[in-house]
C-alpha cells in the first residue's frame, strides 16, 4: 500500500471511533500565481491531527519502510513536551491501538 492509501485508511478508522475528532493536516509550500509563497501548517506537522477524550493526538503515517524526517522528529518532541500523544502509524491498527 502507498502512504496515501494507508493515510486514508487510518483517517477512516480513527474518525469511526465514537467521540474522536480527526482531520487531515495538509502541510507544505505553495506558490501563488503572483509568486507569493504560502506555507500550510508548521514544518514536520503530522499527517493527521485529532482530539480524543480531551487529548491532542498527532498521527504520522508511514509505509513499512518509511522513516521520519528530522522536522517530523522535532514536531513529535514538541507534541510530547506539551502533553500530547504522537503516534507513528504504519496501519489503521497502529493508530487504533494508540487510542485504546
Amino acid at each position: 500500500m502507498s502512504e496515501q492509501d494507508i493515510q486514508s485508511a487510518v483517517l477512516a478508522a480513527v474518525t469511526a471511533v465514537p467521540g474522536c475528532l480527526a482531520w487531515r493536516a495538509n502541510s507544505g509550500l505553495a506558490v501563488t500565481a503572483a509568486r507569493s509563497i504560502i506555507r500550510a501548517n508548521v514544518p514536520g506537522c503530522a499527517d493527521i491531527l485529532a482530539c480524543y477524550r480531551g487529548r491532542f493526538i498527532a498521527i504520522e503515517v508511514k509505509t513499512e519502510r518509511g522513516r521520519q524526517s528530522q522536522q517530523q522528529r522535532r514536531f513529535q518532541a514538541a507534541v510530547e513536551r506539551a502533553g500530547g500523544l504522537y503516534v507513528l502509524a504504519r496501519s489503521p491498527a497502529d493508530a487504533l491501538a494508540a487510542l485504546a
